[in-house]
Order: structure tokens, then C-alpha cells, then sequence
């Protein structure tokens, strides 16, 4: 599911006058900025640790507190790090890079911890955290724009809508951040100047490429395209003008392919994808160790099947997701492997499965987005004789999945155990996956 745009940042009429001030960071907060006080009130200070005393701008506000600038470390605290990106500070992909990693894995699950005693759920056990390494991400949303003459390619500046150029990310898989500058070039010689996005998978047939911009394409600049996606070998190359929802190919080279448990799935251009094999793998194995074989399972919020094809191999599967493409993937992969897998088009968060028809399901996996799963919680929270006795809940945000959960356990689920993975190293996002029992 792809992000929408986010509208540029309005001027805050009760911010606070710039002023310069002394400050001592009391601990971390969720987003990986340090918290202090002043006069009564938190200041929330980037890049820095719990036990820093510091010199900060005071800028402005965000929610019930203050926002300040870092001008100097004037004495630091336990669990610094140099941050090991160039581009940490001005780049907003990551926030936690000045955290040693003892700190970090500390913090990191902890923001599970947090949201859980929110929810009144403090003695549920957090199990380890699961690392996943940098350097192996191989999916990303890039954002373009023309300035000057020249194309910048990257990500969005901290709280801003600034493109930072990135000439090497550590999160990327290196082959994907090796085809930067190519990627760039390709881009050169099109109308874009009103900017735009991309997003690339780094697929086994090689580079999965979506352009969206609002540029209309001539036949020229498809066909520049065209001899560069050729330049390149990329995979696949596609160009969607926002909006429309239409998704013009512009080249197609091999197979954009990737395997779950050994079957290809080849899915639609720009189509969700977990974003490291390494945190696939790992959701994949916390499942699947609480799945009974040869029972009958509901998938929900399917994907293109990263997890139903798995499940499919040791028994019926019904996968249901909101969004024809992958549901048009995982379908194909399942009748090319022969399996007992169905599929179904349903918007979730408007029509979940209903008490009656989860009856059918000893088991039921769900993988929502950001926003969560309430609906769909709420109808599994239903007394009804019959029907699952095991979730599996996956979750990339911390305090929709406690919500959940709290959901669940309302009505007589038990939590078994939570795994915190981290597939999204430095950032404040963290992957989780519930075990539950009736």
C-alpha cells in the first residue's frame, strides 16, 4: 500500500520565540529524539542521548511540548555513536544513528514495551529483539526532483519536503545502492520537473522499477526510457501518473521475480513487499511455529502471499487483501504450484470477515498496515462457538498493535508471546509478531 503524499508542514501560530538555552536530556523518546524540560514543559532535542547536556534552539512546538535545534554537545552521555551515514542529520530516513548498540537494541524494544503498558498490557512477555542487518533492505521509496538542472534522488529531508540527494545508503542492499547514479541519469532526460517518486525492488530477475510522476510521457522520452531500463538491465520499468491508477509499461526484460519458501511470485509493479528477506524469514518462522499443520487458515491482508504460500504448503489457505494486483500474483503463484489456496478482493478495514465466517478457521494470520487492523480485531473479539483459537498478528506499529491486542484480550484472548523484529534499523519503526490463543 503506498504512502499518500504528505502536505507541506504549516507555520505553527503559537510556536514559541527562538531563543538559545542550556538543556539536560532526562531520556529517549519514541521518535529517537532526546526529551528534556524546561520551564514545566518537554523539549524534544534530535541526536541526542539520555545524560547529554547540550546547547539547543528552541524552534517550536509539537503537541504538548517544545522543539529545539542541537547547536552543541557540551557534555556528552553514556550510549553516544558516530552516526555511520554521511548524510544522518539532514536526511529524515533514520533517527537513531547516534545510539551505540547496546542503547539502541535497549530503546528500540522498548517502543513495544511502551505502547503495550498504554494499552494495559505491562505483563505481557517481549521476547528478544530479532535484528535484521543493515545493508540488506531491498526495497525502498525514493523521492525526485529537478533542481538547478540536475535530477536529486533520494529521500525527504528531516521534517521537511527537501530531497537529500543519497549517493550511498547503509540500510540498501548493495546492489540497489549501487544502481543509484544509473537510476538518476535514467531520469535526466525527462520532463520531471515537477518531481516525483520511485520505488525499486531488488528482485531475483534484477531491478523492479515504478515511476510516478505527473510528467506525460511522448514517445521520445518512452523510448529514452526504454534504451535506458535496457542500459541498465533492469527487470522491469513502469511509469503511473498520480491519480489515475493506470500503470503504463514501459519495459519488461525478465521475470520481476522473488520466492516464498521456494515458490515464484512475480508481483505487481509497486506492490508491497517486506522490505529485508532477513525480517521476512523471520515473520515467516514466528508464524509458521504457531501454526498446527493441516488446519485450515485465513490470511488476512494477504499481500502477494509472503506468507499464505508458506502456510499453503501444509495446508488450506484462504488469503484475502485489499488490492486486485496482488491478489492477481499470489493467485497465479498458487494455481502454478498447485496449491489448496483460494483468494478474495476485500477491503478489510470497511468489510472484515465477520464472526460467522471466520468459523471456518482454526487459525487466522493478519499482516495490516500502519493503521492497523480494528475492525477485523473487533469481529475476532466476537464470543462465537467455534471458529480459531490461534492469531498471528503482524504489525509495523507498535501503538496500533497494542490497540489491537487490547481489543483481542477484551474479549478473552490470551497473549502467548510477542517477538520485536527489526527490519528497520535506526528509525523508530519496529516489526512485531502476536501470538494469541483462545
Amino acid at each position: 500500500m503506498r504512502k499518500p503524499r504528505r502536505a507541506a508542514p504549516r507555520a505553527n501560530r503559537n510556536a514559541p520565540p527562538p531563543r538559545t538555552v542550556e538543556l539536560t536530556i532526562d531520556l529517549l523518546g519514541a521518535r529517537g529524539d532526546g526529551i528534556a524540560r524546561l520551564d514545566g514543559e518537554a523539549v524534544f532535542v534530535p541526536f541526542t542521548v539520555a545524560g547529554d547536556r547540550v546547547l539547543a534552539r528552541i524552534e517550536g512546538r509539537r503537541g504538548d511540548g517544545l522543539t529545539a535545534a542541537l547547536i552543541e554537545v557540551l557534555e556528552p552521555g553514556p550510549g553516544r555513536a558516530s552516526p555511520p551515514c554521511a548524510h544522518y542529520g539532514r536526511c529524515g530516513g533514520c533517527s537513531a544513528q547516534h545510539l551505540d548498540d547496546a542503547l539502541y537494541a535497549e530503546w528500540k524494544r522498548e517502543l513495544l514495551i511502551t505502547q503495550l503498558a498504554r494499552q494495559g498490557l505491562a505483563e505481557v512477555t517481549v521476547g528478544p529483539l530479532v535484528r535484521v542487518p543493515p545493508a540488506s533492505r531491498r526495497r525502498a521509496d525514493f523521492t525526485f526532483v529537478r533542481a538547478k538542472g540536475a535530477i536529486l534522488l533520494g529521500f525527504n529531508g528531516r521534517a521537511s519536503h527537501t530531497v537529500v540527494d543519497i549517493e550511498r545508503c547503509p540500510l540498501l542492499d548493495p546492489d540497489l545502492s549501487a544502481a543509484l547514479p544509473g537510476l538518476r541519469g535514467m531520469l535526466s532526460g525527462i520532463a520531471v520537473d515537477g518531481g516525483g517518486e520511485m520505488t525499486v525492488t531488488l528482485t531475483e530477475g534484477g531491478l523492479d522499477v515504478l515511476v510516478e510522476a505527473p510528467a506525460r510521457l511522448d514517445l521520445f522520452e518512452r523510448e529514452t526510457l526504454a534504451a535506458a531500463a535496457e542500459a541498465l538491465d533492469l527487470a522491469r520499468l513502469h511509469w503511473r501518473r498520480p491519480g489515475t491508477g493506470l500503470v503504463e509499461p514501459i519495459a519488461r526484460r525478465h521475470p520481476a521475480t522473488v520466492h516464498f519458501a521456494g515458490i515464484a511470485v512475480e508481483p505487481a509493479p509497486g506492490a508491497f513487499l517486506q522490505p529485508t528477506r532477513g525480517g521476512e524469514l523471520a515473520i515467516a518462522e514466528a508464524i509458521l511455529s504457531a501454526i498446527p499443520r493441516d488446519v485450515p487458515v485465513a490470511d488476512l491482508y494477504a499481500g502477494c502471499g509472503s506468507f499464505s504460500l508458506p502456510l499453503a504448503l501444509r495446508g488450506p489457505v484462504r488469503a484475502v487483501e485489499g488490492e486486485q494486483g496482488p491478489v492477481a500474483a499470489l493467485d497465479a503463484a498458487a494455481r502454478a504450484g498447485g496449491l489448496p489456496l483460494t483468494t478474495e478482493v476485500r477491503d478489510l478495514a470497511r468489510r472484515p470477515l465477520a464472526a460467522h465466517e471466520l468459523k471456518a478457521y482454526p487459525a487466522v494470520v493478519l499482516d495490516p498496515p500502519r493503521a492497523g487492523a480494528a475492525a477485523q480485531a473487533a469481529e475476532l473479539a466476537k464470543p462465537v462457538r467455534g471458529g480459531p483459537t490461534t492469531i498471528a498478528m503482524v504489525s509495523c506499529n507498535p501503538a496500533t498493535l497494542a490497540r489491537d491486542l487490547r481489543t483481542l484480550c477484551d474479549g478473552g484472548w490470551r497473549i502467548e508471546r510477542i517477538t520485536p523484529i527489526d527490519q528497520f534499523p535506526w528509525s523508530a519503526h519496529l516489526e512485531a509478531v502476536a501470538i494469541l490463543r483462545l
